[in-house]
This record gives structure tokens, C-alpha cells and sequence, in this order.
């Protein structure tokens, strides 16, 4: 009875502070997202809907990242609650050990774990799909015409407008538009007293009704040689004048999600293992047929070329096949194999040697063009192997960082004693930037094949998951943190021992 009402205990105080750092984290991460991308939003006009969709499906992607660190700062919070008010003291003092004050947040942080990777496998990718391919298409919108008094406007195509007064959204004053989309340059000018800008057909498209001005057209100058040095213009009066713009482009046009369904990003386990048995399969086809291109140009270059002395037809047949895979461009090898067995006489070779030295190098000349085509081919499939292994092992260890930082923060939040936001907040920010940069420097290495993808994606968790072991033994014993006495005493053992040696 005392044990559950104990358990309870402890799960009423992990919850809330894990509830309420979790949206933290993910609003702070979200806030680091809408910075990356503030300049390809701003001024898009994309409407209340489609930001909110925007942000949605970023905060669903960010969730991964946003687990371990919430799970290690509620746990800090939590032991460090109970140990600043002396709970956990009594309940240590009560015959209860540590560890078994642990087990139900242990459980916990299985299932958290477990969830964090069912959403790392099912919901992300589909997260991934709709946030990157929306953020594909709002990159695309151009931002929405907004004419300002005294300043050039250019966001349509082809044109630049300026107005002087701007009366209210549809009423313009003392207007210039320069239409340069017939002919590079400003061709044609247009000036008119005011302007009545409106909209039509759903927005598609833009109206400008200008009133009394002005058109001044540029003539294209003719071969005459006083025409040619002076440059003339067709003048042409109105009252009213009424120009059309496409505003097609300035229109939110959402994109075909099947287009990005191939990236790696937007691909479960079962699908990247897919993936990577098809680019392991491309890629051993690849260097199958890059051995069989090369292989010919290895063999000794006369072989079945040109027409042989019997001298060199028996000299050929008493050599094995290892023998005959030459470095055939190399007139070194050639001039060896010249003045051991032909005595470089006419006699014995019927054949011009300026005409072996020219079928060297351009056979030389091939094989170099074709190791760096398939070379290039098989970068390009180990880069693309290499991204989709990271991301498939990747899923599983982000998964299991989340039991790892548990592991840190509870013991060390029943070391240090302390609650709130404090001190928890600074030491989780410590745990996470190690994690993080682990994480991030890992992963640049198996990008460049310094490191394996299934060896890169665990060393953050392999560098601390000791850690939290140590913190574990460090609270079970009720010692201190950093106890410097007993390093001193131990170290000064191993130097007695040593000494009497």
C-alpha cells in the first residue's frame, strides 16, 4: 500500500513538469525554425490557414528532438524537488533505496521511448511530407504587391512601378510604370495623373485604370547614321488607359505531394531498408560493369590487335594470364618487353612502335574517362546509401535517448537537490549541447564516410549513457557529485604501489 501510494507520489510529480517542459522545448525549437525560414515567409500574405498549417507540421517534426530534452529536464525538476524539500530524504530514511524509488519512472521513460520512436516511424515522415513540400511551394510565392509612395515596385515581371501618393488601396496618385517585358530596357513609359488598381477573377488578376497621361515608346533605330546616334520616342496621349497583370505568380499554388515522397526524410524503417537494398544492389551493378569495361584495358595491348611474329605468338603463349595484365601505358613496360624478347629488330616486330604508343594512350585516355564516370556514379550512390542508413539508424537512437537522459537526470537530480528552473534548466541546456553537437559531428562523418551511419547515429548516446550510470551509483550510495577526497585517497594507493614496485 505504502509503495503505491509512493509510486503515485512520483508520477504526479513527473508529469506535470514533463507536460509542461515538453511544449516549452517545443515552442523554443519552434522559435529556432521560424528564424531559419522568417525570410522565405515574410511578406507572402500567406493568410491565417496556411500559417497555422505552417506551424503545425514543423512542431510535429520537431517532436524527436523535443522528447529527450523535456524528459531530461522533468526528471532533473522532479528528484530535485523532492530532495530540496526533504521527501526523498525520508523515504531513503524509511528503508526505500533510490532504485526502487526509480522503478515507476523507468517504466515511463520505456514507454516515452517507445512512443518517441512509433511517432519517429509514422507520424514524422508523413509530417515531413507536408511541411517541406508547403514549404517548397511558399518558397515559390512571390510576396504580395504592396506599392509604396515614393519607392520602385518590381515584383512584377517585366515592370517597375513607382507612385507618389497613395491615396487609399485602389486610388493611386502621379504614377511611372516602365515596361520592359517586349525588349530588354525600358522601351516604354507610361505616366498618368491617377490610377484605379483592383483585382478580378478570384484574384488571378491585377487591373490598373490610369487617367490622363502619357505613353512614350522607344523607336528602334534604323541603319541611317544620324538615326542610329539619336534616340527616338513615339508619344501618345490618353484620357483613359486600362493595363492587365498576371497575378498568378503572387498565388499560394500547392504542389503535387507524390513529387517528394522519394526523399529520405519522408521514409519509414521498412521503406528505408528498401531503399538501401536497391542503392547497395545499383551500386555492386555499377562496379560489375566498371570491372568489365576495365578489365580489357589491362591485358597486353597487342593481344589479338595486330598481326605477330611467331617469335611473339610463342613468347605470348608461354606467359600466364597474370603476366599479361600490364600497365600497358607505361612505355617503361613497353621498352622492357622490347629488349627482352624482340630485340626491338624490324625483323622480328612488323609493326611501327610510334603506332603501339599511340593505341597506349588513347586506350589510357578511355580508361581514365571511364573510372571517373562510374567513379562519380558510385559517390553519388555510397552519398545517397550513407543518408538513408543515417536516417533509418538515427530513428532508433534518438528513440533510446530519451531513456538515456533519463538515466542523467533523475539521479543527478537527487545529487544536486534542487528544483524549479533554476539549476536544472542549466545543466539540462549542458546535457544537450554534449548530446547535440555529438549528434551533429557524428552524422558529418558518416556523411563523408569517415564514420559508419550505425556507429554514427549511437555515439551520443554511447558517450552518455556511462554518464548516467555513474550518476546512478553516485545516488544510490549517497555520495557526493565529485567527491575529491576519495579520488585523492585512491589515487595516492596506486602511486604507493607503484613506488614499491
Amino acid at each position: 500500500m505504502i509503495m503505491k501510494k509512493l509510486d503515485k507520489l512520483i508520477l504526479k510529480s513527473f508529469f506535470a513538469p514533463f507536460i509542461l517542459t515538453f511544449f516549452l522545448v517545443v515552442f523554443i525549437l519552434l522559435l529556432q525554425f521560424m528564424l531559419k525560414y522568417f525570410d522565405d515567409i515574410l511578406g507572402k500574405d500567406l493568410g491565417f490557414g496556411v500559417f497555422m498549417e505552417f506551424m503545425f507540421y514543423f512542431s510535429i517534426r520537431i517532436t524527436p528532438e523535443a522528447f529527450p530534452l523535456a524528459l531530461l529536464l522533468s526528471s532533473l525538476m522532479t528528484f530535485g524537488n523532492l530532495g530540496e524539500q526533504n521527501e526523498l530524504t525520508a523515504i531513503k530514511s524509511s528503508g526505500i533505496s533510490l532504485i526502487r524509488v526509480l522503478i515507476p519512472l523507468f517504466f515511463v521513460s520505456i514507454i516515452i521511448s517507445c512512443l518517441a520512436f512509433y511517432s519517429n516511424n509514422y507520424i514524422i515522415p508523413k509530417a515531413n511530407l507536408k511541411a517541406l513540400s508547403l514549404l517548397y511551394d511558399i518558397k515559390r510565392k512571390k510576396p504580395s504587391m504592396d506599392l509604396k509612395e515614393g519607392q520602385f515596385y518590381d515584383g512584377i515581371p517585366g515592370y517597375s512601378i513607382k507612385i507618389d501618393e497613395k491615396l487609399n488601396d485602389k486610388i493611386l496618385k502621379n504614377i511611372i510604370i516602365y515596361d520592359h517585358i517586349s525588349f530588354p530596357g525600358n522601351n516604354r513609359v507610361i505616366l498618368a495623373d491617377s490610377c484605379l488598381m483592383y483585382p478580378f477573377s478570384d484574384d488571378r488578376y491585377l487591373a490598373f485604370e490610369l487617367f490622363n497621361g502619357s505613353s512614350y515608346t522607344e523607336i528602334p533605330r534604323s541603319n541611317n547614321f544620324i538615326s542610329r546616334r539619336v534616340n527616338q520616342f513615339h508619344r501618345t496621349n490618353f484620357e483613359k488607359m486600362k493595363m492587365v497583370f498576371d497575378m498568378s505568380s503572387f498565388n499560394l499554388n500547392r504542389t503535387k505531394e507524390e513529387l517528394f515522397s522519394g526523399d529520405y526524410r519522408m521514409k519509414n524503417v521498412s521503406q528505408l531498408n528498401r531503399t538501401i537494398d536497391s542503392l547497395k544492389y545499383l551500386k555492386d551493378k555499377q562496379k560489375y560493369i566498371l570491372l568489365k569495361n576495365s578489365t580489357p584495358f589491362y591485358k597486353f595491348h597487342m593481344r589479338n590487335k595486330f598481326i605477330l611474329s611467331d617469335r611473339i605468338k610463342l613468347v605470348r603463349s608461354e606467359l600466364k594470364e597474370e603476366d599479361l595484365i600490364l600497365d600497358y601505358y607505361s612505355n617503361d613496360s613497353i621498352k622492357s618487353i622490347n629488349n627482352i624478347y624482340f630485340n626491338t629488330d624490324s625483323a622480328f616486330l612488323n609493326i611501327d612502335s610510334s603506332l603501339i604508343f599511340s593505341k597506349s594512350l588513347d586506350n589510357a585516355r578511355s580508361l581514365k574517362t571511364n573510372l571517373s564516370i562510374n567513379s562519380v556514379k558510385i559517390k553519388s550512390q555510397n552519398f545517397e546509401i550513407n543518408k538513408n542508413s543515417i536516417e533509418l539508424y538515427r530513428k532508433y537512437a534518438q528513440a533510446f535517448a530519451c531513456f538515456t537522459m533519463f538515466l542523467i537526470g533523475a539521479p543527478l537530480g537527487s545529487l544536486i537537490k534542487k528544483g524549479g528552473l533554476g539549476v536544472p534548466v542549466i545543466i539540462s541546456i549542458f546535457f544537450y549541447l554534449i548530446y547535440y553537437f555529438l549528434n551533429i559531428l557524428s552524422l558529418k562523418w558518416a556523411r563523408e564516410g569517415i564514420l559508419l551511419p550505425e556507429y554514427a547515429a549511437w555515439v551520443s548516446n554511447i558517450v552518455l549513457f556511462p554518464v548516467g550510470f555513474f550518476f546512478l551509483y553516485k545516488s544510490s550510495k549517497d555520495s557526493r557529485l565529485i567527491d575529491f577526497d576519495f579520488y585523492i585517497t585512491y589515487y595516492k594507493k596506486i602511486f604507493k604501489k607503484f613506488k614499491s614496485i
